[in-house]
């Protein structure tokens, strides 16, 4: 008999919470409700009346399902309120969660009513709500879905938790930048002129059990951690910095090794997912306008790769490895060249070699000609 993914515990029962922002680029919540029911949460977000209307998506309440703790300020929240504290969204401020916002972009119209029967037919409360951008392409579905448990877990578990439902009720087309409870969504809205497009599919139901989801997350398996050029955390922005200078961002290749690299950072602790996406920015922009060409593309686009892309095919110590190795190839290709035309390192070269001498010490020793 097949698991039954249902929890017993009354579907209005108040273990939900709702943290709003007044906009698309506010750090600063606006309002922060907790002991909130999941059918109280859709009314907040989704109400039966209609979308918000707004031309510009940035512009409405955007939130995440999750209450914020007090920690200090961080990224270029921290800039704007040095030293200071408080409850932002960011990684760092998050709590746990017991809901999902799950976001649906593109898909056809077959895959989008295959969905939406899984899901009544699982007895499950949900909403469903179109999003701002759906209706500028024909036959094309962009959604947001909202789901609950019937209780809160920590960051890592409501993430495998992610991964579990994208499998059984989203045949794997969830956007994976969702996976994330720091990552924010925006409220039911339309555009003025795409307003006859929208849509609203909410269905009282069950909540999820959260231990039955639990029982199907995959065992991971166990791996050597990547150990190499400890470096200490104060320093950790420094050192990406540095790298991401040497490998520089002209090539395809190594574009996409800096943002691996960064994300696996984020993952690892490394770096605030704030730091890393202002990396990435100073990163990209590094390269020329020719290679930047293509970044209108949503495919090439810095903005939705940052959002989108998660390590997959590597772990993140992995991705973070494959980083610092190639800013040591270069380091050495570039000292070692102008060490062989006898005369003095250019600022560049001197540069690379203080990369060596501070992260790369064996390879910094055999450029010298000294024994590791």
């Amino acid at each position: 008999m097949a698991l039954d993914i249902r929890s017993s515990s009354p579907p209005n029962t108040p273990i939900h919470a709702l943290t709003f922002f007044r906009g698309a680029f506010s750090t600063i919540p606006s309002n922060e409700e907790c002991d909130l029911s999941a059918w109280r949460v859709i009314e907040m977000i989704a109400p039966e009346d209609g979308p918000r209307l707004v031309e510009d998506k940035s512009n409405a309440p955007y939130f995440v399902l999750c209450p914020l703790k007090v920690a200090p300020f961080v990224g270029k929240t921290a800039e704007r309120f040095p030293g200071k504290s408080g409850k932002q969204r960011s990684a760092a401020h998050l709590t746990e969660g017991s809901a999902f916002a799950i976001d649906l972009d593109g898909l056809t119209p077959a895959q989008w009513e295959r969905i939406v029967e899984h899901m009544v037919a699982a007895g499950v409360m949900f909403c469903a709500y179109s999003t701002h951008s759906h209706g500028k392409a024909p036959d094309e579905v962009r959604a947001r879905v909202l789901l609950f448990m019937d209780r809160a877990l920590d960051l890592v578990r409501w993430a495998d938790v992610w991964h579990v439902l994208n499998g059984l009720h989203f045949d794997g087309l969830a956007d994976p930048a969702t996976a994330k409870l720091s990552q924010q969504a925006g409220v039911w809205m339309a555009h003025p002129d795409r307003v006859q497009l929208a849509f609203r599919i909410a269905r009282r139901g069950a909540l999820f059990s959260a231990d039955a989801l639990l029982s199907l997350v995959p065992p991971k398996p166990e791996r050597t951690k990547f150990a190499s050029h400890v470096v200490p955390v104060g320093d950790q922005s420094a050192r990406y910095a540095e790298a991401l200078a040497l490998v520089g961002a002209e090539h395809y290749a190594d574009w996409l090794a800096g943002l691996c690299a960064l994300k696996g950072a984020v993952m690892l602790g490394h770096l605030s997912d704030e730091d890393g996406a202002a990396l990435w920015w100073k990163f990209t922009d590094t390269a020329s306008a020719e290679a930047q060409e293509k970044n209108d593309d949503s495919r090439f686009d810095p903005e939705s790769m940052w959002a989108r892309w998660m390590p997959s095919a590597a772990p993140p110590d992995a991705l973070v490895g494959k980083l610092f190795a190639r800013a040591r190839d270069k380091a050495m290709t570039l000292v070692r060249g102008e060490m062989t035309q006898g005369g003095e390192l250019s600022a560049a070269g001197l540069s690379a070699a203080r990369y060596l001498a501070a992260y790369h010490r064996r390879a910094f020793e055999e450029l010298r000609g000294v024994p590791a």
